[in-house]
């Protein structure tokens, strides 16, 4: 229930949606990197204005920086449950009736413009929404933008089906409306339109609802951007779904083609009013895409003296540990390693098919594992040197985030076997194109990679291997040292390795709301039928085959067969030939009359034959 004093601190200004709330959907931006950018631009006791639904986390920055804030929401229930969880001044109603006597030093809009109107003024254009954002900048103020962008990567790796989903506050055609903007270059010529100066743009990557990448969209024009980072970010939330593109493909050659910024989730711009200082911001922010809260670090990222990236963790850098996993921030520190994903290279050769690459690739994988320890044991880090964490140059392996570890030892074949598996898993959820048995469950085709990679494992091994993996994600789950869960939304919850239910409709454990036709249904759905289809593939292929090979032995056995006739027919004619001759016909009456002096013979040679017995 919410009290008093909170319900006193929204202010109704027109146009207020009292039934409606926007906190139930997941399409605010996270936190995350965006709280870490706002950071500079909030200079203390500044007057600040958040428009639109936001993350209750992003609003500590203006708090705690002595910051007179202020929040614009449309959802009255929002509201109030705002006020009561910070001290902080709400106006509760549409963007079109907002006016205040006074102008703010930041204005703060990252989850857009089209959550700031009501139903009620539903025909204001983009544009139009955008003036008034910045209509309430006072003099020398700063904007912050978010903008989703309508041909990102999530628009393309992402479920089909949500391309036909239509929620309840999709009560107009955003892709109709002519004055939104369709490209960072639109973006920046509304901004330049609307008198106010652009600082830096930003490329966002991962979710577009919360971004794990931040990077300067100038930085991208480079050779040495760091696509492994954007790569990661894509994939940590994407996955490889087989209902569009593979997301870590298309970032990276949009990235080295120079497209970069056009293929971004979303773009975070900032702005400042005429008579404004820019702040410096860093080049780029990136935080873990798929880490509960508690393992979260935010790190900035720098070009290199000599080239490449350099990387350095922010905030927080005390020590992690939760079960046996540890994670040292610190060791994040220095050069970013260059290179592709072995996930990546893995999947590619898969897909074509090329279990020579595979093995290759392996087993240079096997000697680089086998080079970090000796005598059959293995550095603690190495249980993290999974395919999605481990890049290749072509010539070396390096680990892209080399921050966690398991303390002690371990043995070479369990670390191997939870490598593998790791890996195995990720390729039969996906549903991508392998040249294995579609028949092979997860532990079957993790013996055969530790087969292909050089390595003797049994059933055994693979059963430890699992259980060193699910010690891990549980321990990747936990918030603090003692174990304690931190409640975690489910774009933020950790990949794990669940069980889809065998029944559609049945709620998997854990995933309320996932029963038939929710939308996490509907994923695993069409990805059980892709699976499904590429396993009927396969045995029409095969059985294609069998078909093929048994007709050509038809085909072998019908002219066998017809050589068989034809050399009876010749004999036949030489038959007749031979009965047809003069010499024949003597020697058949000759024939004939010994043939008729047989029963004589027989009766006269008879006789002494009874006598004698």
């Amino acid at each position: 229930m919410i009290c008093d004093d909170a319900v006193a601190r929204v202010r109704l200004i027109g146009g207020e949606m009292l039934e409606w709330s926007d906190t139930e959907r997941d399409g605010s931006p996270g936190a995350g990197v965006l709280g870490e950018l706002l950071r500079p631009l909030l200079p203390s006791g500044a007057r600040v204005l958040v428009a639109g639904p936001h993350p209750a986390a992003l609003l500590d920055e203006p708090v705690a920086g002595a910051c007179e804030l202020s929040v614009l929401l449309r959802s009255y229930s929002d509201a109030c449950r705002l006020a009561e969880q910070h001290e902080v001044t709400v106006y509760c109603g549409s963007l079109e009736k907002a006016a205040f006597s006074e102008g703010f030093d930041v204005v703060i809009a990252l989850d857009g413009v089209e959550r700031l109107m009501s139903f009620d003024h539903a025909g204001s254009s983009w544009a139009e929404a955008l003036r008034r954002l910045v209509g309430m900048l006072a003099p020398g103020g700063t904007l912050v933008l978010g903008v989703e962008n309508p041909l990102g990567v999530h628009r393309f790796a992402g479920d089909p089906s949500e391309v036909h989903e239509r929620a309840d506050d999709d009560w107009a055609a955003a892709e109709l409306d002519q004055s939104r903007p369709v490209n960072l270059e639109q973006l920046t010529d509304l901004l330049d339109g609307s008198g106010l100066t652009l600082g830096r743009s930003y490329a966002a990557y991962g979710h577009p609802s919360g971004p794990h990448l931040l990077l300067d969209v100038s930085a991208l024009e480079t050779a040495s951007a760091p696509t492994a980072l954007a790569v990661a970010a894509c994939a940590g939330v994407f996955g490889t779904p087989p209902a569009g593109y593979d997301s870590r493909h298309l970032c990276r050659m949009a990235i080295a083609g120079g497209l970069g910024a056009r293929i971004a989730t979303r773009w975070v711009v900032v702005a400042h009013a005429a008579g404004g200082r820019s702040a410096t911001t860093p080049v780029a922010l990136t935080m873990d895409a798929d880490a509960a809260p508690y393992w979260r670090l935010p790190c900035e990222l720098a070009p290199a003296a000599r080239g490449g990236w350099v990387r350095r963790a922010r905030g927080d850098r005390t020590l992690r540990v939760s079960g046996r996993v540890i994670r040292t921030p610190g060791l994040l520190d220095g050069p970013i390693p260059e290179g592709r994903f072995l996930a990546e290279i893995l999947m590619a050769a898969c897909t074509r098919n090329d279990v020579v690459a595979i093995r290759e690739v392996l087993g240079l994988f096997l000697w680089w594992m086998e080079s970090q320890g000796a005598d059959g044991k293995v550095p603690g880090w190495t249980a993290f040197a999974v395919a999605d964490n481990v890049i290749f140059d072509g010539t070396r392996f390096a680990l892209l985030d080399a921050s966690w570890q398991l303390p002690g030892e371990l043995d070479t074949d369990v670390v191997l076997a939870r490598v593998m598996r790791h890996f195995a898993v990720r390729l039969l959820d996906s549903g991508q194109w392998h040249p294995w048995s579609w028949q092979l469950g997860t532990d079957r085709l993790t013996l055969t990679l530790l087969s292909m990679m050089g390595r003797t494992a049994d059933l055994e091994i693979v059963r430890r291997g699992a259980e060193l993996d699910a010690e891990i994600d549980a321990d990747l789950a936990g918030s603090r040292e003692d174990g304690a869960q931190d409640g975690v939304s489910g774009e933020d919850r950790p990949v794990q390795d669940e069980a889809v239910p065998d029944e559609p409709g049945q709620e998997e454990p854990g995933q309320p709301g996932q029963g038939r036709g929710a939308p996490g249904r509907w994923r695993e759905s069409y990805r059980e039928l892709y699976a499904a289809r590429g396993r009927l593939r396969a045995k029409l292929e095969e059985a294609q085959q069998k078909i093929t090979v048994l007709e050509r032995d038809l085909d072998t056995a019908e002219a066998k067969l017809l050589k068989a006739v034809r050399a009876v027919k010749q004999a036949e004619r030489r038959d007749e030939r031979i009965r047809s001759s003069a010499g024949f016909r003597v020697g058949r009456v000759i024939t004939a009359s010994a043939a008729a002096l047989r029963p004589v013979r027989r009766m006269f040679g008879a006789g002494p034959e009874r006598g004698a017995d």
